[in-house]
């Protein structure tokens, strides 16, 4: 019987001495997050806004946060990122608007615990209306005489995608007369929609108006612009 105490006693000191187990807090498992789009190619006129659809199979709080950014473009509050609360629906709608036509990355995450990216594609926005106009109204019929001929793009709602190249010739007739002049150094659209072009006269035999015309073509026909000159 003694050395059965004796035993009890050792098994017992032995039990106490070992290290406890890390205590482990609750792990979240999220749900699936999808990211969806509800119409690509959108024109990139700053204006149109795409519509990014996040579901979240799971919400781990009321209070949960979905952190929306874009590499591209900017959300309807006017900044790259967006923080909304994951929508009693478990869906939220969150919306981007770009003025350029290229690919932004859409990421969102709900505290760093799973993140999705989904990309959307933004295409050209073509112009509505051109306009032209010759920074002189008048030219003397002589070979160095030039002048600079700008051009502006606009849209009927935002702004028109930069990179538009305008095709520009000259006629001494609304409708068919001949070339008096050439065209040089001509610039693609910048972010305002506007582009330049020289001109400068060839014929110096003309006098009267000589017409400067210019169009783009678009995904819906050829937008035009007309100015004219007096070749005095």
């Amino acid at each position: 019987m003694k050395r059965f105490y004796i035993a009890l006693i050792v098994t017992m000191l032995f039990a106490c001495s070992e290290e406890p187990e890390e205590l482990k807090s609750p792990q979240f498992e999220l749900g699936e997050i999808q990211l969806l789009i509800s119409r690509d190619s959108l024109p990139a006129d700053n204006y149109t806004y795409a519509e990014i659809i996040c579901v979240v199979d799971k919400r781990p709080t009321a209070n949960d946060l979905l952190v929306f950014s874009t590499d591209k473009g900017l959300f309807a509050n006017n900044t790259s990122t967006y923080s909304v609360n994951v929508s009693s629906s478990d869906t939220t709608r969150v919306y981007v608007k770009y003025n350029r036509p290229e690919i932004a990355r859409i990421t969102v995450s709900v505290f760093g615990y799973d993140t999705k990216e989904i990309y959307l594609n933004f295409i050209p926005a073509y112009p509505t209306k051109m306009f032209i106009s010759p920074d002189s109204a008048t030219l003397l019929p002589l070979f160095k005489s030039k002048t600079i001929v700008t051009s502006k793009l606009i849209r009927l709602n935002g702004v028109v995608s930069e990179g538009h190249f305008p095709v520009y010739y000259d006629s001494i007739d609304v409708d068919s007369g001949g070339s008096i002049g050439r065209f040089f150094n001509s610039t693609y659209s910048d972010s305002q929609g506007n582009s330049t072009v020289e001109y400068w006269l060839q014929d110096t035999s003309y006098h009267g108006f000589v017409y400067i015309k210019g169009y783009v073509n678009t995904d819906t026909g050829r937008i035009e612009g007309i100015s004219r000159i007096l070749i005095q």
